[in-house]
């Protein structure tokens, strides 16, 4: 039925759950380690247990035989309704309804402290995501990278770890020369407006390829902008482009609810970069043909240019001068840089060179990587060419999501529009697995049922206008009024679980899936469930429905996404 990821069981009964288990094997003369997992079905109970089909061989029986041997001898426990052997051996515990109505309980109660932790309270983390090229305005790479990257931060600080979110935008290289370049070519210096930053990139890096003159020309602005000649036009325009691309930056990262305690800049991560790449030379590094490089090769990794030719340092060095900045400036456990799959190999060696230069660095440095995002729809047209710009996808999925709740007859508002959009976008990244390519795909994305942002959207809102109804504020929950176990309490406390697990495995796709199953075991027990009904029953259900919008408000702001009451 609902599919959920194995990992974490709420502490409390698992461990409880776990004794009974271990107790019975003592009991028994046996010795082995208890595993709770939650079964694929919840029509297979809760908890499932192994224990006898790893410990058959040892103590000479049939998996089976040893399980219901091992059942037999199991204590009642008030929250377990009953114990069964499945298959060849598995133990399954079914939970009681004391348990759920307890834990419902305790969620009403805890409010908007529901889902958070503090396993981690004292842990410090420097997160780095959504870091630009100054020049080439935001696009829909960035999409993903902000997504996972500000999901990360909010799952990690709901596991009471202290996050500093930083950006560390590229305002020096050979590409923003070339930008500089066309700007001039174009005539744009003096009304530079960000998309003719991104029409000038293109037509820069088209005319260096085909022009050996102009080629020249772009290599002597790069040296002067490395060089922070400010008496020169190249600098004017730098200057000029880099504050308009920093306040798109700052507006288009806004919208997608991300805030950032401060920005590094790649300019003075080169400068630091070659000082410590100098100093390390030869220990580390060596000179090759009028450059320093770092034989990666001697290390599985392969060999690569840190300072080049004309003295200046390369993405890598950048990188490393970026780790010297981080732990000049911070006191942390632990930095994270998420990126693109694409540079999974650029960080190995980094991380390796980091590691020959400062243990700590590498120690405390973790690079994760997410696939890439292709979209199946023509209907995204962008001022760039060939890579839509995150502000163009944005304004057509805003602009399809109003066309749909105007056809659903649903609320006609250009912010609910624009909660909608963006919650199409982000759980079409989140609900992916970190390291595996997105199809976006924008009708799906945007359909109320189904596996979608909005369909959870909506959910949620269809349990505010339950609660709205009922006209009361929390409801008193004295009994279950008779009401049989549901798949939505089955389901309800897993939730601390599943953003434990995304924090663990760095995968925010556990908690969208989760949201997903949660939504879809509601409203299959609205579909058959009269909440309103006026029975004994009726509080406890207004409980659940409520317990069932605080999870889907927190658990979709976790992924970076807001929750409209009316839809």
């Amino acid at each position: 039925m609902f599919s959920q990821p194995k990992g974490m069981i709420d502490s409390m009964i698992n461990k409880e759950v776990t004794d009974l288990v271990s107790e019975t094997l003592t009991s028994l003369g046996f010795e082995g380690e208890v595993v709770l997992e939650h079964p694929n079905d919840l029509l297979h109970g809760d908890f499932s247990c192994n224990i006898a089909m790893v410990l058959a061989k040892q103590v000479g029986k049939n998996p089976r035989e040893l399980a219901e041997e091992i059942v037999s001898k199991i204590e009642e426990h008030e929250y377990i309704e009953k114990v069964e052997v499945a298959g060849p051996g598995f133990i399954n515990f079914y939970l009681a309804s004391t348990f759920f109505t307890q834990k419902t309980k305790e969620i009403l109660k805890q409010g908007e402290e529901w889902g958070k932790t503090t396993r981690d309270a004292g842990k410090t983390m420097l997160f780095e995501h959504s870091s630009p090229n100054l020049f080439k305005p935001f696009h829909i790479g960035h999409l993903v990278n902000n997504t996972l990257g500000e999901s990360l931060i909010r799952i990690f600080r709901a596991t009471g770890t202290t996050v500093m979110p930083l950006s560390y935008p590229s305002d020096v290289s050979p590409g923003i020369a070339k930008a500089v370049w066309a700007i001039l070519d174009k005539g744009w210096q003096d009304d530079i407006t960000v998309a003719r930053i991104g029409e000038a990139y293109a037509h820069g890096v088209a005319q260096y390829k085909e022009n050996e003159e102009i080629q020249k020309e772009i290599n002597e602005i790069n040296a002067s902008l490395y060089n922070q000649e400010t008496d020169t036009q190249f600098w004017s325009v730098h200057e000029k482009g880099r504050a308009l691309s920093l306040d798109y930056f700052t507006a288009i990262t806004s919208r997608l609810g991300s805030e950032f305690d401060e920005l590094i800049f790649e300019s003075e991560a080169e400068k630091e970069g070659k000082e410590i790449i100098k100093k390390h030379t030869p220990r580390v590094f060596e000179e090759s043909d009028g450059a320093i490089i770092f034989r990666g090769s001697e290390h599985g990794l392969f060999d690569n240019v840190f300072i080049n030719s004309a003295g200046f340092g390369t993405y890598l060095a950048k990188d490393i001068g970026l780790l010297s900045l981080k732990f000049d400036k911070y006191t942390f456990d632990t930095s994270i840089t998420i990126t693109d799959i694409e540079q999974k190999h650029h960080f190995q060696l980094v991380k390796k060179a980091a590691e020959l230069i400062n243990k700590e660095w590498a120690e405390k440095s973790e690079y994760i990587q997410h696939g890439r995002l292709e979209l199946t729809t023509g209907k995204i047209s962008s001022r760039s060419g060939n890579v839509p710009l995150a502000e163009d996808i944005l304004d057509s999925v805003r602009e399809r999501a109003h066309e749909r709740m105007q056809e659903n007859n649903r609320v006609d508002d250009e912010m609910v529009a624009e909660h909608v959009a963006v919650s199409a976008i982000k759980y079409a990244i989140a609900r992916v697995g970190m390291g595996k390519n997105i199809v976006f795909d924008m009708e799906q994305a945007l359909s109320f049922e189904g596996d979608s942002g909005p369909y959870l959207q909506y959910t949620y809102a269809r349990t505010q206008s339950i609660l709205q109804k009922a006209n009361e504020a929390t409801p008193e929950i004295s009994s279950r009024g008779g009401l049989a176990i549901v798949a939505v309490e089955q389901l309800l406390y897993r939730f601390p679980e599943a953003v434990e697990r995304a924090a663990n495995e760095y995968e925010p796709h556990y908690v969208a899936n989760y949201l997903s199953d949660l939504a879809s075991a509601y409203n299959s027990w609205y579909a058959n469930e009269q909440v309103l009904d006026g029975s004994d029953a009726q509080n406890y259900k207004l409980g659940l429905t409520e317990a069932v919008g605080a999870t889907l408000k927190k658990g979709l702001w976790l992924l970076g996404i807001e929750t409209p009451e009316r839809m």
